[in-house]
């Protein structure tokens, strides 16, 4: 597998992470900041928008009510992109 295909599912799996722990730190924050700067368009999306969570609601704990009451626009590109999934977890 090329090198930049191994790292974008890398960088996939840890943005995931980031919304699958009890809440996004600022280290996490500071990590997303970069990762939106990728070059990979899915990874730079992914990012800002776990980013802007993070700004939002930093921890999970009751974070998609939150997000459905107050940033529905957040909500709707979490589930279109499906990161949503990771608070199945």
């Amino acid at each position: 597998m090329p090198f930049d295909a191994s790292q974008a599912i890398e960088q996939e799996d840890e943005i995931f992470g980031f919304l699958k722990q009890s809440h996004i730190s600022d280290k996490n924050m500071k990590r997303l900041e970069v990762l939106k700067s990728s070059l990979n368009a899915k990874i730079s999306e992914y990012a800002s928008i776990v980013f802007e969570v993070g700004k939002v609601k930093p921890f999970k704990r009751r974070r998609l009510k939150f997000l459905a009451e107050k940033r529905k626009d957040l909500l709707i590109k979490l589930n279109e992109t499906g990161l949503i999934f990771a608070h199945h977890y």
